[in-house]
């Protein structure tokens, strides 16, 4: 196996997902009221959450589909069309974001705003989960199950890294910049979601 390729395979489909740029203005969004170490504080703690539900998810992913009877190839066409409907959100829209800022603002518990709707389901919804398990489940041996953990670490690193940096980079892409880099990046998690599906098909009629 190729580890240098499969690595950013890895790195590239975990950033499409949880695209730490395209979900930065939301962030900004639902903690420009508070002060600035209360922000601290719920960016370092959905960080630790978001990359927690993912791994564990990740690695234990098999035994969750053994017991309920799933095949891989069953979650890879699934997975694949998971993530072709949210890159057509992307893309259109963002209606369900939207209404996850309006229940935060609602929110009196700064640090539930961590969990809900950062955590979950914004920086690690569904699609994440479910190409985190098909991603480890192609992984042949130990090295490239590690570079699956990595490349997920990775990208919560510069997810935390845009946190800290956010006000520097909104200035510098605007609003509309953001969106721009969030639509295209959609374009490839589309592809992504298509190859899920097609792997899945040959496999299941091989």
């Amino acid at each position: 196996m190729d580890y240098l390729m499969y690595f950013f395979k890895c790195f590239l489909t975990f950033f499409v997902i949880v695209d730490p740029p395209g979900n930065l203005p939301i962030f900004i969004g639902l903690t420009q009221r508070l002060r600035d170490e209360l922000r601290e504080r719920i960016s370092k703690r959905m960080t630790i959450i978001a990359l927690s539900i993912l791994i564990v998810t990740t690695v234990s992913g098999g035994l969750i589909l053994d017991f309920f009877h799933v095949s891989i190839n069953s979650l890879r066409i699934a997975g694949g069309i998971l993530l072709f409907i949210i890159s057509v959100d992307i893309l259109l829209g963002a209606h369900g974001r939207e209404e996850y800022r309006k229940r935060a603002e609602e929110s009196a518990d700064v640090d539930s705003l961590a969990v809900f709707p950062l955590a979950l389901p914004l920086y690690t919804g569904p699609g994440a989960i479910t190409a985190g398990i098909v991603i480890y489940s192609q992984a042949s041996d130990l090295i490239s199950r590690l570079i699956v953990v990595a490349s997920a670490i990775l990208v919560y690193v510069i997810v935390r890294l845009t946190h800290i940096y956010s006000g520097l980079i909104i200035k510098l892409l605007g609003k509309s910049g953001a969106d721009i880099v969030a639509k295209v990046l959609a374009i490839f998690l589309a592809a992504i979601g298509v190859e899920f599906v097609l792997e899945g098909f040959r496999a299941e009629f091989a």
